[in-house]
């Protein structure tokens, strides 16, 4: 409960109202702590020692009370209470108090026994807030308790946790590892003295070691949203030559890397190649299935088939790996299983991969098939329904170009992170003749700086940031200027933050670790002007 210990700060560069504060207040115990200047002022979050500020503005009000809304926005309702006295009558009825977050006004300051009266109840106030809170997280605490509890009795949930357990202990070793490649190699591309071919293998690792870590993390994003249910399916024409083609040619190389020869063999008749499908989807079986056959197999070959049987099409992966037991395919389609649990198994991996298939294959309403013999190989099949799709299909993505360049751009870039500017800031120096950024490190400092100047041809839009969110700053952007392309980069992977980022107004959406070709490819969407034919 609040006491007459409690400090407080007193902020006034009116003399009147100084003087009148100082005499109500002169016989009180209170610790009261005087600025008369807000430069002189602690910073904001050493504000959090007071429990209670007295303000007075003086006729300098704009930049007052922005100092108080950037108070009030670090501390929100009773965190910290905020006792507004204006004698003079400075604050107009323009000015939203209640939107400042003010807990009291006064205009006079007839007695010692009011104000002190004003002091007290918003201590006590914010004493009860505190105590709401705590009470809060002591009852949220004793449930999460209750739960465990009920959880540990139930044999399924025994169960679940010594899965999860070791699903934790293998995401441990699956992050860890590429990291210690990465962190490692970066150390000895620090020598100068590192010869030619030696710094162009250590690369390469580094390279590899980085893309075992994205999917990684791509797994866990997709099993993620499986397990909460939030799978979304796309369905449109799919050209399935040109699928098969894009398979073939994406994981030939690594193949022929491992020793394997790799096929691309179809049944389907020129009329047949179009089916009414989700790609993204469809693109997803094949890569796990097809990560997992040069995974396990040492030698030998992978066959990749697209077959029409009857009502159902057919996609094959048959590879001549290390296979697995009928115990094994009983067990695979757990989510975080894989045949070798202990710690000296050979093949690195979340356990993942057919988990995500086989949801996939029932988004496709369609149904995943496994064949395989210990030592001699497996063969995977996803069926799905043969509908047929329009002869005007998307074609499978490709490459983005790489001889992207743009003669005189304005970007404004907002970002908390100080290392993704940079990178930023190197890839468009990389493209740009003449550039000219604006850097902002929340979305409070991005609509200001858009504010003070529209001028910009384009925003890179961070959307996890301090302060003010990026959804929240492309809004306010968007309804100033309905045109301006802003392109949403961010970590956020999910097929939700997309669609939210989309949603509040930006343009375009670019999922990090960004991809050069495709950053370039993005910028040149909407920065390359239409030259008249």
């Amino acid at each position: 409960m609040p006491t007459e210990q409690d400090p407080i700060l007193f902020y006034s560069s009116n003399h009147q109202c100084k003087s009148q504060v100082k005499a109500l207040l002169a016989d009180s115990e209170y610790q009261v702590m005087s600025g008369h200047n807000l430069k002189d002022l602690p910073e904001i979050k050493a504000l959090s020692y007071f429990h209670l500020i007295l303000f007075c503005p003086s006729e300098n009000l704009e930049e007052e009370l922005q100092y108080l809304q950037e108070v009030k926005r670090y501390y929100p309702a009773f965190h910290l209470p905020v006792i507004l006295l204006d004698p003079a009558h400075l604050i107009l009825e323009d000015y939203d108090l209640e939107g400042l977050g003010i807990q009291d006004y006064r205009t006079n300051l007839v007695s010692a026994k009011a104000l002190k009266f004003s002091i007290a109840r918003q201590l006590k106030r914010r004493a009860n807030f505190f105590y709401q809170e705590e009470q809060l997280k002591k009852l949220d605490k004793e449930n999460k308790a209750k739960n465990v509890l009920l959880e540990e009795v139930s044999l399924k949930a025994q169960e679940s946790e010594r899965l999860k357990t070791a699903f934790l202990n293998n995401i441990s070793h699956e992050l860890r590892t590429p990291m210690n490649g990465i962190l490692g190699f970066l150390e000895f591309l620090e020598d100068p003295h590192l010869e030619g071919e030696i710094k162009e293998q250590f690369i390469k690792n580094i390279r590899v070691s980085s893309e075992r870590l994205l999917n990684t993390l791509q797994d866990l994003i997709e099993i993620s949203e499986i397990e909460a249910g939030d799978l979304k399916v796309k369905f449109q024409s799919v050209n399935l030559q040109q699928l098969g083609d894009y398979i073939y040619k994406l994981y030939l190389p690594r193949a022929e890397a491992k020793g394997l020869k790799l096929s691309l063999k179809s049944s389907l008749k020129h009329d047949e190649v179009m089916l009414w499908s989700d790609p993204s989807k469809l693109k997803g079986v094949f890569f796990h299935l097809l990560n997992n056959a040069i995974k396990f197999t040492n030698q030998g070959s992978i066959e990749i088939e697209i077959n029409k049987l009857g009502e159902e099409l057919q996609f094959s992966v048959r590879d001549t790996g290390i296979g697995m037991n009928a115990t094994d395919i009983d067990n695979i389609y757990q989510h975080f299983v894989q045949i070798e649990e202990h710690l000296t198994r050979k093949y690195d991996g979340l356990g993942l991969g057919l988990s995500i298939c086989n949801a996939y294959s029932r988004c496709l309403n369609g149904k995943l098939h496994i064949d395989s013999k210990l030592d001699e190989g497996t063969l995977v099949q996803l069926s799905v329904p043969y509908i047929t799709g329009k002869t005007e299909a998307p074609k499978m993505p490709r490459e983005g170009r790489k001889d992207v360049h743009f003669s005189k751009v304005r970007i404004l870039l907002v970002d908390d992170d100080p290392i993704n500017l940079q990178l930023l800031q190197k890839f468009l120096k990389d493209s740009t003749d003449e550039l000219y950024t604006k850097t902002a490190k929340n979305g409070v400092e991005a609509v200001e700086y858009f504010k003070q100047d529209s001028s910009f041809d384009l925003i890179l839009m961070d959307l996890k940031m301090p302060l003010m969110n990026g959804f929240q700053a492309t809004k306010i952007i968007r309804e100033l200027n309905p045109e301006i392309p802003i392109i949403a980069q961010t970590a956020y992977a999910m097929h939700e933050d997309k669609e939210r980022a989309l949603d509040c107004g930006c343009t375009d959406y670019l999922s990090k670790p960004l991809n050069k070709s495709l950053f370039y490819q993005t910028l040149d969407r909407y920065l390359t002007k239409p030259t008249n034919a």
